[in-house]
């Protein structure tokens, strides 16, 4: 887990300084306050499970960064459709066991913007249209792909 961590925030580099940063499926939240720590702007958190979303509503008050964030509890398919702003950088950890549809996450992006999904390396990666992959890791069972507007 800190080896894909490190690699994710090693490919991103300075892009996550003044960013506008979205974790879906933000489990405990370590991705996102770790942006918050490497100077992302604002990062939003959506977690389904209560024990997580108090947990990193928790850490974020410990840490003294609450104010820089918003920690939503709810679906991320229901978060998708309803989400009004862009996202310069957005990270996702779903099960690996499920089948992940990314379309409709274009919506989501900034220009310019990187999706980074974290998945099981025995999977290719999701696929959409709208979206090109720009780089692609392998960590043994996991894989991050990022992508970034096909149009840019």
């Amino acid at each position: 887990m800190e080896m894909v961590r490190k690699a994710v925030f090693d490919v991103l580099g300075d892009k996550i300084v003044g960013a506008n940063f979205l974790e879906l499926y933000a489990g405990s939240g370590a991705i996102g306050i770790e942006a918050l720590s490497r100077g992302a702007a604002r990062v939003v958190f959506i977690e389904k499970d209560r024990a997580h979303y108090n947990l990193i509503k928790q850490n974020l008050n410990k840490l003294g960064i609450a104010d820089k964030a918003a920690v939503r509890m709810m679906l991320v398919e229901d978060f998708i459709p309803a989400n009004q702003y862009p996202y310069d950088i957005i990270f996702a950890d779903p099960w690996y066991e499920d089948e992940l549809t990314i379309i409709g996450w274009e919506n989501l992006l900034a220009e310019g913007g990187i999706l980074v999904i974290e998945h099981s390396s025995a999977k290719p990666p999701p696929a959409n249209p709208n979206l090109r992959i720009w780089n692609n890791k392998r960590y043994g069972d996991t894989a991050l792909t990022f992508y970034t507007h096909a149009r840019g």
